[in-house]
């Protein structure tokens, strides 16, 4: 590889300029939105400046950041349509970002723009410490970064198989996303609606390795923001009259609250089912709501969709590495900051709905439909049978004969389809979201398909990015028919599901990237054994919370933030379990423990993405260690 400066028109920030960014980046990304507590004491637009500035404030700052860094990075690339940066920008957004991010705002509020901030902040990260130099290797991918790099097989094989891993947990969420708009169009199970997306985006992925679809990816994300805005205006219409709802999430935020008010002062709900939408760290600790942030950031910035298919050399020119990432922050950044206002005026409109009254005897049908489909639980209850549900109402402790807000349980993904169906929304002022979120599952899961099978491709003799071969399709099939079985058997939602899949991203391949970019020290030893040390402990995490918690809680339970009460009910359930005599009370037993180990199972209160607050900092420690003690003077690196 040659020098920095034989790159003709490459950007070139300073150091000085480099450290600057991210010293900004920090601020606006992290001490910002960790502030909201005390900005929140001041209000802009009608709106506590804590939450605006997590909702819009930081998104618009961290555009700005971007652009500011491309104009002084410098560099010059031949000008390039358009569809090239909608392209990156739609294979980055993805349709656990439409349903899981919003759903999971609506259900807890302000702590879950953790996940929205961590994308913006990601693709800005990308933009100033990737994308420059990335673009300096002669590749294609991810895994000829790693084999050019480093050399040799082993961080090569290594990086590729955390790759697979983590893209069948990504798909795994896109398909589950895209699953529930799919139910809605079609009224079908969400298993079926599952198989039926897994064949479109092998379709899609096919039809890709034969004909070029950037064009086409480009116009899809146009398409996608489009029925996003649509669907979007005609809530916030419906909730509270014609509005621009960007500019209006103040004025949504009053009406929400008068609304709980409303709710509570005519018991048709208790104070513990209401979602403070503004009010910051009630669900997440600070610790986590960064955790959350940076997994979703860091594993962007170590996304193989998109470093190999936009930010290489094979796809732009070295000088326009950055600003091609700069462009597609705007797009994807219309998106995020379309989100909250989604799920604040979407709660707006079923809440009003709710308000009216309504009895027990007389449950409307949309709401039975939405609960037979599994978007949510009516006291208790998954049926389409109104006289069911009613039934069930009846029971239910303090019951007035009119439903109310803790009756029903809706699933983090299934609200943003079911609240404007059960608000009355028309159909067809739905389906332009619905069917926005049907594209940007088939676009990122094209992206993530294709970028996985070019990195194996890459480094094999002969090869073309083209090319499909038995190897090829083996790998592609694999790993989708994986993320298919995670989507199915999975509880958790979309978004937290996505977040989990870039936290993989950034434990085993963050380190190595920007230590291999930057530091000329970092050799194969060094890179292998970050991989291996981030890898395990996210991994270890988030099968021992998610997979095997009785074993992890046994093994680990020091470091659980239990309390003692929570630990003697463990060790008696545990108890319980081992006395038991026959296997019918045995299985009773065990379920009883395990669903109490799987409230005890974690390393002092992280959710599981938030490992990444562990694993990336002792993968930097690792990499450094094992690169001093193991030199290696044959690494090839692009000299300053």
């Amino acid at each position: 590889m040659g020098r920095q400066g034989d790159i003709a028109d490459a950007s070139r920030p300073s150091r000085r300029l480099i450290l600057a960014s991210v010293a900004i980046w920090l601020v606006v990304a992290l001490a910002l939105p960790l502030s909201a507590l005390t900005l929140n004491f001041f209000r802009l637009g009608g709106s506590p400046l804590g939450f605006w500035i997590a909702a819009q404030g930081a998104l618009i700052a961290l555009v700005v950041l971007a652009f500011v860094y491309a104009w002084r990075a410098g560099g010059r690339a031949p000008a390039e349509n358009i569809w090239s940066s909608l392209a990156f920008a739609g294979e980055a957004v993805g349709a656990a970002t439409l349903v899981g991010f919003t759903g999971y705002i609506a259900a807890i509020g302000y702590d879950a723009l953790a996940l929205p901030i961590g994308l913006i902040a990601g693709l800005t990260l990308l933009a100033i410490l990737i994308a420059p130099r990335f673009v300096l290797y002669p590749v294609r991918s991810i895994g000829g970064f790693f084999a050019v790099r480093y050399g040799g097989n082993s961080a090569r094989r290594l990086a590729l198989l955390i790759v697979a891993a983590a893209t069948a947990v990504l798909l795994a969420a896109d398909l589950k996303a895209g699953a529930y708009a799919l139910q809605s169009l079609a009224r079908i199970e969400f298993p079926e609606a599952v198989t039926a997306l897994v064949f479109g985006v092998a379709a899609v992925w096919l039809v890709g390795r034969v004909l070029a679809v950037r064009k086409l990816a480009g116009i899809g994300f146009a398409a996608m923001l489009i029925g996003l805005i649509i669907t979007l205006v005609a809530i916030a219409a419906r909730a509270r009259g014609w509005t621009i709802p960007h500019l209006t999430l103040g004025a949504a935020l009053e009406n929400h609250l008068n609304l709980n008010m409303t709710l509570v002062v005519n018991r048709l709900a208790d104070v513990d089912a209401l979602t403070p939408m503004t009010s910051p760290f009630l669900q997440l600790s600070m610790r986590n709501f960064a955790g959350l942030l940076l997994a979703v950031a860091l594993g962007v910035v170590a996304a193989p969709h998109l470093l190999g298919r936009h930010v290489s050399q094979s796809v732009v020119a070295p000088g326009g590495a950055v600003r091609r990432t700069a462009l597609a922050l705007i797009g994807v950044a219309v998106v995020v900051a379309s989100l909250p206002p989604l799920a604040v005026y979407s709660r707006v409109a079923f809440e009003t709905v709710l308000a009216k009254g309504i009895e027990d005897a007389v449950i409307p049908n949309k709401f039975a439909e939405a609960s037979e489909l599994g978007w949510v639980k009516i006291c208790d209850r998954n049926s389409g049978n109104v006289a069911d549900l009613a039934a069930a109402c009846a029971k239910a402790p303090e019951q007035r004969g009119f439903l109310r807000l803790q009756d029903l349980t809706f699933s983090t993904d299934g609200f943003v389809v079911a609240a404007p169906f059960m608000a009355g929304l028309d159909r067809f002022l739905q389906y332009p979201l619905l069917l926005a979120v049907l594209i940007a599952t088939l676009l990122m899961g094209h992206a993530l398909l294709a970028s996985l099978v070019d990195a194996d491709a890459e480094v094999r003799k002969n090869s073309s990015q083209r090319d499909l071969d038995f190897r090829s399709a083996t790998i592609g099939a694999s790993v989708l028919a994986l993320g298919a079985i995670i989507a199915s058997v999975s509880t958790i939602g979309s978004g937290l599901l996505l977040a989990e899949g870039f936290a993989l991203l950034a434990a085993g391949l963050f380190v190595p990237i920007v230590l291999g970019l930057y530091w000329r020290h970092m050799n194969s030893a060094g890179a292998v054994a970050a991989m291996a040390a981030g890898t395990f402990i996210a991994a270890a995490y988030l099968l021992g919370v998610h997979v095997w918690p009785v074993e992890f809680f046994r093994i680990s339970g020091g470091l659980s933030d239990a309390g003692a009460e929570a630990v003697q009910r463990f060790a008696d359930l545990d108890t319980a379990v081992t006395l038991a005599v026959d296997p019918q009370s045995q299985a009773a037993a065990w379920t009883a423990l395990r669903e109490h180990a799987a409230t005890l199972a974690n390393w002092g209160g992280l959710k599981p993405a938030a490992i990444v607050l562990v694993a990336v900092p002792l993968g930097f420690v690792v990499a450094i260690a094992v690169s001093l003690l193991v030199r290696d003077r044959k690494t090839a690196r692009p000299a300053r």
